[in-house]
């Protein structure tokens, strides 16, 4: 996986609020609103190394790695801060090691954090060279903090008055590729490895250029096409490696400084020739961008297996010789592991698995290590048994194995352990700090042979099964060793990138390393065919593909570049204390709001927000003043995760709202005072397409009213009496869904939630019951062609109210998924009965009955800007649909056809500040049944957002 994830934010500086509308602050709103916390338990122990510039989280179990980070952070920090401005305050380090791969993320808001995933990367071929895991990813990371914390100008200014705001930070307006490109740019400057020096990224542009497909600045971005995630880094960082490399180091700091302080924070070009006199950012691109193939050619008489596909199709050949399975990830749907006869090339059986698969035969049964939730919190690999075609057995819980091996009725894995690994057999002594790639052991059993790292590279050791203490040390090397593979005859292959490009290679004793291809875009993954053959995965501009093919003559034998020598992170004073969350939660901003509630007062005021380092807390609260008439509203939310499972929350607001007095008292001002409290817990169980929760919760809402003069309130409105109303909810969700990357829908699932309320009117025997609920469908049509599958989705929803105080139900209207605005009003209105093409509130009932049935269809995967705007289309399909409700009181009979309608929608994925995807969908509705109010039948045309019903 790649590091990293930067946060980033849309929003307004100041924010006026419509009269009669209160920014809320709900739940979902702090939920959605927070910045994300990465994949860790912030339940139980955690101790907090405090250095000069970090304070690094820890869990006592690592508290060994937790030093290291340390010393890395702070050799990190000396070598950005002789090119970069540091960043202001300290910045919080969070080590986690309950996630089985290998990331990290940053945000600078509400204050700088890196969270590092402490698994190496064993598997994944572009995060293969570095020196040491934890270095490559601090500087990662840590070039974040710099690069977006750097403000200047207009936006210095106004930090100095509101404070760390999302939206006052210039240099996350800028697209992925300079953000991420500065990234690796820094961890190759800074390190022996790094993905500049890697030959992964060099075989991705060459790909592009080969297909006449390489990217411009401005579509070098997170867009869902080939390559997705990965463009942003290969393209923005060969980029700027070349443009320090032509102009001078010096360019890179300026840049920085010349996008930190302009008040258009879009022109990145501008700024590219102002950090580079004489240079323009089109042309330096294609110098940076334009990689031709290495030399060489495939293989006469290469066969192409599978294509497009958006992961590496790593074959293994079973013990026989007549199968071969390879993973198959075409970004439809689920991703499967395949198996194919040999003799035939057909496919005879298919399983799902999850992300991080990796396998091999063992006999007729193939060992499967996956990713799969453990708890609500923990993402481990294990095993599974599966004969293709029958069983499918899960075989370890929690064990955390990974790249599962055998040969000779033997078997090896790796067993993951904070920031390393070890096999799970005993193995040669090597570097104290050695991590492995993939441990094989031969045909017969005999031999072992494996990829090593330590003391900062790759090595190729080989020793017999009997005796690890004779282990011989074949190859080092510069870059990377990986995929090391025996083959029936007892030859030992492995892939290499001495030339620049990744290529299959034989070890010989007498001789040493010898080629065995020679794509011109790289291969990947070797795999022998009892004939002589070869399988072997290779990019292309519009994904990888698995070839099978004869190997090449073998060629002369290869020099591998010497390592480079790795150096230790010097010591730094630090002391240690336990975790405490006040640091990083302490309010960090605010943002200015106001309200305008007419006669009842005219508000202003200020909201606040944050969360802890851990996420085991976050909380969002606001306070409003009117002077005259004088009032006081606000409202708060806290959100707990300190138990791990539950997570509790507490919430409260109050506010005012102005009521349209009587028409026979015209001078008279009628305020409502809206005051509500909930305290809730929520358990949360996952599987890794799966999700299951569980909310009960302890509510009151009070309704009061005043007047101004002061009049008898029930004399001038006799339903304006005070009302306490107490009570409580519990609310059930299930979800088990398939959505793959290019997906413009989910499918093959489902989601249902269910959720009863009950309240009394205190001092009353007024009370009422809720119980309301709705289910979704969605079947995968995957024969019918695009770039995505079609896609049936239905949908059905029912509630009844009953009781004194019970409230109605609402039907009609068009229902969009809500996008929050960083702790600001959420755009969007979802309704939980709509029926397109009427008018909200069209037919209202204590009881309520809809229905939806769409076919979504995939019309083109667009992937680009417009123009050179920071605006632009990911993919887009359409949505033909057909609408029904009614509402009813238990005195009626039902008629779910009295509102009905049927419509499309043009629905796309369209990209906004470069990279934040938002679904939006443009309909046209006609309604088919009179409308009860009696009012004219027309189409309606609606704009929303998302794509969901």
């Amino acid at each position: 996986m790649l590091p990293c994830a930067p946060v980033r934010s849309v929003g307004a500086l100041l924010v006026a609020v419509a009269p009669g509308k209160w920014p809320r602050v709900t739940l979902a709103l702090l939920l959605g609103a927070v910045p994300a916390v990465a994949q860790l338990d912030p339940s139980g122990a955690w101790r907090t190394l405090h250095t000069p510039h970090f304070r690094v989280h820890f869990r006592s179990t690592y508290r060994d790695v937790a030093m290291v980070e340390a010393r890395e952070a702070e050799r990190a920090y000396t070598l950005l801060a002789s090119e970069l401005h540091p960043p202001r305050g300290t910045v919080d380090v969070t080590l986690s090691d309950d996630a089985d791969f290998s990331n990290g993320l940053t945000t600078v808001f509400p204050s700088s954090r890196i969270t590092i995933y402490l698994a190496p990367p064993t598997g994944d071929p572009g995060l293969q060279l570095y020196d040491s895991w934890l270095r490559l990813v601090t500087t990662h990371e840590l070039t974040h903090v710099f690069h977006l914390d750097r403000s200047k100008s207009v936006w210095r200014l106004a930090q100095r008055v509101v404070g760390r705001q999302p939206w006052l930070f210039p240099n996350q307006y800028q697209p992925s590729w300079v953000t991420e490109g500065l990234a690796v740019y820094y961890e190759s400057k800074f390190t022996t490895g790094g993905r500049v020096r890697g030959s992964f990224h060099t075989e991705l542009l060459a790909a592009d250029h080969a297909g006449d497909a390489s990217r411009t600045p401005w579509d070098a971005l997170l867009f869902t096409r080939w390559a997705d995630g990965l463009v942003p880094y290969a393209y923005g960082s060969r980029f700027f490696s070349t443009l320090a490399a032509t102009t001078g180091d010096s360019v890179v700091p300026r840049f920085v400084e010349r996008t930190s302080g302009q008040l258009i924070p879009y022109r990145v070009g501008r700024q590219v020739s102002r950090a580079a006199p004489g240079r323009d950012l089109a042309t330096a691109w294609r110098q940076g961008t334009a990689l031709a193939p290495g030399p060489g050619s495939a293989a006469a008489g290469t066969q192409l297996l599978d294509r497009a596909l958006r992961a590496e199709p790593v074959p293994r050949v079973s013990p026989d010789g007549r199968r071969v399975a390879y993973v198959r990830d075409d970004g439809k749907g689920a991703v499967e592991l395949r198996v194919l006869d040999v003799a035939t090339l057909r496919r005879v059986a298919a399983h799902a698995v999850n992300a991080g698969a990796s396998y091999d035969w063992l006999g007729d049964t193939l060992l499967v290590a996956q990713l799969d939730f453990t708890s609500r919190w923990r993402v481990q690999s294990d095993l599974y048994r599966w004969v293709p075609g029958h069983s499918w057995q899960r075989a370890t819980h929690g064990a955390r194995l990974v790249e599962p091996a055998a040969g000779g009725r033997r078997w090896v894995a790796l067993a993951l352990r904070p920031a390393g690994n070890r096999p799970t057999i005993a193995v040669p002594p090597g570097p104290v700090d050695a991590t492995w790639g993939e441990v094989v052991p031969s045909a017969d059993g005999r031999w072992f042979a494996a990829s090593r790292h330590g003391a900062g590279h790759w090595a190729l050791v080989r020793w017999p099964a009997e005796s690890g203490s004779a282990a011989t040390v074949l190859v080092e090397s510069r870059g990377v060793i990986a995929d090391p593979l025996w083959t029936a005859q007892g030859d030992l292959w492995f892939i290499a990138d001495p030339t620049g490009f990744s290529q299959v290679y034989r070890w010989r004793d007498g001789t040493g390393a010898e080629p065995l291809t020679a794509e011109p875009l790289g291969a990947r993954a070797p795999a022998a065919l009892s004939d002589g053959t070869l399988l072997y995965a290779t990019l292309t501009a519009e994904g990888w593909e698995l070839c099978h093919a004869p190997s090449l003559p073998v060629g002369p034998p290869v020099a591998f570049p010497a390592p480079l020598p790795f150096v230790t992170a010097p010591a730094v004073s630090l002391r240690e204390t336990g975790y405490a969350p006040w640091p990083s939660l302490r309010p960090h901003f605010w943002i200015p709001f106001f309200l305008n509630a007419g006669p009842s007062g005219r508000f202003g005021g200020a909201l606040t927000a944050g969360s802890d380092a851990l996420g085991r807390f976050a909380y969002t609260a606001d306070v409003f003043v009117s002077p005259e008439p004088f009032r006081v509203a606000g409202d708060f939310a806290l959100v707990s995760q300190a138990f791990g499972n539950p997570t509790l929350d507490v919430s409260g607001s109050s506010t005012w709202l102005n009521v349209v007095a009587p028409p026979a008292t015209p001078g008279l001002t009628l305020s409502e005072l809206h005051q509500t409290a909930a305290l809730g817990a929520t358990f949360v169980t996952r599987r890794w397409r799966s999700v299951a929760s569980v909310r009960v919760a302890a509510e009151l809402e009070r309704f009061h009213y005043n007047t101004i003069p002061d009049t008898a309130v029930l004399a001038v409105c006799p339903g304006c009496g005070p009302q306490d109303l107490v009570g409580g909810s519990a609310t059930v969700a299930l979800s088990r869904l398939v959505v793959g990357a290019l997906a413009v829908s989910p499918e093959n699932g489902f989601t249902w939630s269910a959720t009863y309320r009950r309240r009394q009117q205190l001092g009353t025997a007024l009370w009422s019951n809720e119980l309301r609920g709705g289910l979704d469908l969605y079947a995968g049509l995957p024969a019918l062609g695009g770039f995505a599958h079609h896609v049936l989705a239905l949908r059905l929803a029912a509630g009844a109210t009953g009781g004194p105080i019970g409230a109605v139900y609402n039907v009609g209207g068009v229902s969009a998924r809500s996008v929050s605005l960083p702790y600001g009003q959420p755009l969007g209105v979802s309704r939980l009965f709509p029926v397109r093409g009427y008018g909200n509130g069209e037919l209202s009932g204590s009881r309520v009955a809809t229905g939806a049935v769409e076919y979504r269809f995939p019309l083109a995967l667009v992937g680009r800007s417009l123009g050179h705007l920071p605006v632009g289309a990911d993919r887009v399909w359409l949505n033909v649909f057909a609408d029904a409700g009614d509402a009813w009181t238990p005195s009626a009979a039902p008629r779910l056809t009295r509102l009905y309608s049927t419509g499309l929608e043009l629905a796309g994925a369209m990209s906004v500040n470069y990279d934040l995807l938002l679904q939006l969908r443009l309909g046209l509705a006609e309604p088919l049944a009179p409308l009860p109010s009696g009012r004219p039948r027309h189409a309606r045309v609606y704009l929303a957002l998302a794509s969901d019903f």
